[in-house]
């Protein structure tokens, strides 16, 4: 209901080879777009179902991919994104990280992207942009060249309650407590 009640949209699909899930899209007026079974398994990069999604409906020209795993989705952040993609070929959601990261480089610790003698405090540190995979708005030509995204991008700032994915059962468990938690302050 999010995505259509943005009011951004002139059609709205769900891509699925779940009848279940058809049915239920079918119900909130979605159009669904029956997905073969090898661009619908677990490890199916997006990417790829999307180039599936594109082939079948050629005159498809710019599209909005929405995660079904982040459930905290806002009409403003579709509202932004929408304004953005004006004047880009790609928008996405993102989200900020303020943890100094560390990687291993031939078996030795070493931080990554501060300097040690410098190491920034976290609070007065911009951050990295972090993709929260909400959301994904390009061009069919960029897909046609084998790319979801390219340097004119740009991103939506979500907020890190905002951002959570459900991937994991810890995940699912974290989301209703919040959402409960949001139901109760409400009340």
């Amino acid at each position: 209901m999010t995505i259509k009640n943005s009011t951004c949209f002139q059609h709205i699909w769900v891509s699925t080879d779940d009848k279940r899930i058809a049915i239920e899209a079918q119900k909130y007026g979605a159009t669904v777009h029956r997905r073969p079974e090898k661009f619908a398994r677990d490890d199916t990069p997006s990417l790829h179902a999307i180039s599936e999604f594109l082939d079948v409906h050629r005159s498809i020209q710019d599209f909005a991919l929405f995660q079904c795993t982040s459930v905290f989705l806002k009409t403003k952040y579709i509202q932004e994104a929408v304004r953005k993609f004006e004047s880009h070929d790609c928008v996405f959601a993102a989200k900020r990280s303020h943890y100094l990261r560390w990687k291993v480089v031939d078996g030795e610790l070493m931080p990554a992207e501060f300097n040690l003698s410098a190491r920034p405090r976290r609070q007065d540190w911009q951050g990295d942009i972090v993709e929260t995979g909400m959301f994904y708005f390009s061009r069919r030509k960029l897909v046609d060249s084998g790319l979801l995204q390219n340097s004119r991008c740009s991103i939506v700032e979500i907020a890190a309650k905002d951002s959570l994915e459900i991937d994991s059962s810890y995940d699912l468990t974290l989301a209703k407590y919040i959402l409960s938690s949001e139901t109760k302050s409400e009340l």
